[in-house]
């Protein structure tokens, strides 16, 4: 029978020298491993606190343009209820100032250039609108009808417009009284 002791063979020439380059290698690579560890945790929190900062501002920046789109919607209509409100005042000064803003002197300056030589103006009744428009009512006097065309294609050829004639007679001097209604757009 045999001895039930094992033996231990060692069949390497030098046993410790391959174990240590093991150790080395192992010890080598655990603390390559750990430091890339140790710059990627690094890398990852920086980078998650950044991602996370840069949630929040996108949330406030989101809640910034809401509150600011709800602002401009109740100016927005607070604008139209006192625009509303102040129609009538408005429109009244601004008729003030067309009134006052119309060139008189140019729109009778045009009326004149308008008159053949052989007519005048009888009676002369202006009214003004919002528009900067002037309605007129004329009477002419002019001594014959080719006066009266000629007239008309003047006042063409100025700024009047809408040019209708209404009536025509015939004074006790032999004049031809035509009645006359047209616009006059005013230059602001």
């Amino acid at each position: 029978m045999m001895d039930s002791k094992q033996l231990s063979l060692n069949l390497a020439s030098r046993p410790w020298r391959n174990r240590r380059l093991f150790l080395n290698l192992m010890f080598f690579l655990g603390a390559l491993f750990l430091l890339v560890s140790f710059f990627a945790g690094k890398t990852f929190i920086q980078y998650h606190s950044k991602a996370q900062e840069t949630r929040a501002s996108i949330r406030k920046t989101e809640r910034m343009i809401s509150d600011t789109q709800r602002d401009e919607k109740q100016l927005t209509k607070r604008v139209e209820e006192v625009s509303k409100s102040h129609r009538n005042r408005v429109d009244v000064v601004n008729s003030i100032i067309l009134k006052k803003s119309f060139s008189w002197i140019e729109f009778f300056s045009d009326l004149e250039k308008s008159l053949p030589d052989s007519s005048y103006i009888v009676s002369l009744a202006p009214s003004l609108t919002e528009k900067s428009k002037v309605l007129l009512n004329l009477r002419i006097a002019s001594s014959n009808v080719d006066d009266l065309l000629k007239l008309i294609d003047n006042l063409i050829a100025l700024k009047f417009g809408e040019i209708k004639i209404h009536g025509e007679t015939q004074n006790d001097r032999g004049l031809l009284i035509s009645e006359i209604s047209l616009s006059y757009e005013r230059d602001i």
